[in-house]
């Protein structure tokens, strides 16, 4: 039986000592501690709108779902019967059984703690931060993540925590959604006003680069739009809330419910194909080895 990797030690922080900082210095590190309490409240933020959405997340989820098939596809065949197995950002499980019929052992960890608990199958479950990993370096075989690093607070610190978790040879099989995804609601929300009403997501370059330097080997990097059909506007946009992809990860967000009339703006500004509401995603699929 292989053994599970370590949990660590020292994931509370000593508090350090801060030098006197003067004129811009102090400017910099002020600005650090803002982004840095913006990033406690939206890891609060979307664990409690992933955690909500858990129920019904299953129904919901079926961009995800062609993209997890896509991105199972692309494991190498054969020689996992021996290796530990990392489903981060699992939500309800919906691909650790299958992962548990590739690899001898597979641990599934999410933010939410209702969504893992929402599943009743048998396997090891973390709840966890994966900008906090509490995993050791040099310990996990494989990782795989459908749909989830697009909310870490800092996509290429993430890259190296991943890559140091691995073991030399271990791989990586990553889906994330990039710019571009859900530009049909950003299009409606365009006639009500100037705010964002969507999420800002990483590039297809910034990606790419981002692996590359941490020391990753991109085995393969597709690029794949996935696209959800609605009979009207308004299921559309209440397809985002039902799987928890609503939350704001930028400052430029309009808070607030909307109206009655405001809500018809934005449905009447939808534009449709086909007489259907789509909502489209475009994701990047990356195969990644550590030498």
């Amino acid at each position: 039986m292989i053994a599970q990797p370590e949990l660590k030690t020292d994931l509370v922080q000593t508090q350090l000592v801060k030098p006197c900082l003067v004129g811009s210095d102090l400017n910099d590190e002020l600005n650090r501690e803002s982004s840095r309490e913006l990033n406690k409240e939206l890891k609060k933020s979307t664990q409690s709108k992933f955690s909500k959405a858990a129920a019904r997340y299953n129904t919901h989820a079926n961009v995800q779902k062609h993209a997890a098939s896509d991105l199972l596809a692309l494991i190498k065949p054969g020689f996992n019967k021996n290796k530990l197995c990392v489903d981060l950002g699992a939500g309800p499980l919906v691909n650790t059984h299958t992962l548990q019929s590739m690899f001898a052992n597979v641990i599934a960890m999410d933010l939410s703690l209702n969504m893992l608990q929402s599943s009743d199958l048998t396997t090891s479950k973390i709840c966890a931060d994966m900008d906090n990993l509490p995993l050791q370096v040099n310990s996990v075989d494989v990782i795989y993540s459908n749909f989830a690093v697009q909310w870490s607070a800092n996509f290429s610190a993430l890259m190296q925590s991943l890559y140091n978790i691995l073991k030399p040879g271990g791989q990586a099989y990553i889906s994330t959604v990039v710019e571009g995804s859900l530009n049909e609601i950003k299009t409606a929300f365009a006639a009500l006003d100037s705010n964002s009403h969507i999420n800002t997501f990483n590039g297809e370059m910034y990606i790419n680069q981002s692996v590359q330097n941490v020391g990753f080997t991109i085995n393969s990097a597709q690029k794949r739009i996935y696209t959800d059909e609605y009979i009207t506007p308004l299921k559309a946009i209440a397809s985002i809330k039902a799987i928890g992809a609503t939350t704001q990860n930028h400052t430029n967000m309009r808070q607030g419910l909307l109206t009655k009339s405001a809500l018809q703006k934005v449905c009447s500004a939808y534009p449709l194909i086909n007489n259907k509401a789509c909502v489209s995603y475009h994701v990047v699929l990356l195969s990644l080895e550590k030498h």
